[in-house]
């Protein structure tokens, strides 16, 4: 028995150290100068990878593009399954327990490596994925660099398969220091060592493109919206001298806390998890967003 214990234990050894070894070959052209560039995994790396156990790949596009076909294995995972508005509201991306219900029957446990993708209509749903997941504890968690776009071009298989994982025991431990309240905000509002990041569009930031009740941006917020982090032609994350040039130009920088927000707190996960690759240490996403701060009469706003 001890002996079996001893070769299983191997195997499984084996199996990490190859994943973990591959990781910054695969990766060697492409970390672009990110001070984390773990947190992304290239569309390489994953093919090579798919068939091996502990490995979750999440699919964060519409229903119906990932019934029109998928990575072969991916389970599917609608972004709005991520976001609760009440939750928001109380410090949590989603309640604990539902967190605990969604990844559990996703096949997340403890040890399981997620990686996640999106596409053009939801840029956005593998950094949302990654966000909620960090801020439940779980840290082994990916996101594909190019997506599904990236997968297709490349011609690597697709699936219209649909995998019935086994249920895992997800333990969700929330880091509440990761998620940033209305009230918290307030609070920050002038505090020249806060930067409030608006993660939104131009037209959103400015008020001229109206999704509450009231139009405009939280006091003294920067704007970088999400989409120029990404290359357009293959979404690819851009390098990290252009990132940083990007924040910097926008008096978002490593010495300040930097609280980023959007209209539900997903395109503000994009923008954390971009800060993250980047090196970012002192973050918070304000997830009720826009959402709660644009349709309420207490909160202050600028146009």
């Amino acid at each position: 028995m001890r002996n079996a214990r001893s070769i299983w234990i191997g195997s499984l050894t084996a199996i990490v150290l190859s994943w973990v070894s591959a990781v910054p070959q695969a990766l060697a052209t492409a970390t672009n100068g990110y001070a984390n560039p773990q947190l992304l995994i290239e569309t390489e790396t994953l093919a090579n990878h798919l068939a091996e156990t502990g490995l979750r790949v999440v699919d964060i596009r519409t229903p119906e593009e990932y019934a029109s076909g998928h990575i072969p294995g991916a389970v599917h995972l609608a972004w709005q399954a991520l976001d609760d508005l009440k939750a928001n509201q109380q410090g949590l991306p989603i309640p604990k327990a539902r967190a605990e219900e969604l990844f559990g029957g996703l096949g997340i446990g403890e040890g399981t490596r997620v990686v996640a993708y999106d596409g053009p209509k939801t840029p956005f749903g593998a950094a949302r994925l990654f966000f909620v997941l960090e801020f439940f504890g779980h840290d082994k968690v990916q996101v594909l660099n190019g997506g599904f776009p990236k997968w297709t071009r490349e011609g690597r298989p697709v699936s219209t398969e649909v995998p019935t994982p086994l249920k895992a025991a997800f333990v969700a431990r929330p880091r509440p220091e990761l998620l940033a309240t209305a009230e918290d905000v307030r609070s920050r509002l002038g505090n020249p060592k806060v930067c409030l990041l608006d993660a939104r569009s131009a037209k959103e930031y400015t008020g001229e493109d109206l999704w509450a009740l009231r139009g405009g941006r939280i006091p003294g917020a920067v704007n970088v919206d999400y989409l120029n982090t990404m290359r357009r032609d293959d979404h690819t994350f851009k390098s990290a001298e252009e990132l940083r040039k990007i924040f910097e130009a926008a008096g978002v920088t490593p010495d300040r806390e930097t609280i980023t927000y959007c209209q539900t707190g997903a395109r503000a996960a994009h923008d954390y998890f971009v800060l993250r690759l980047l090196g970012y240490q002192k973050l918070k996403n304000y997830d009720a967003s826009w959402s709660e701060w644009g349709n309420s009469e207490t909160l202050p706003i600028e146009e």
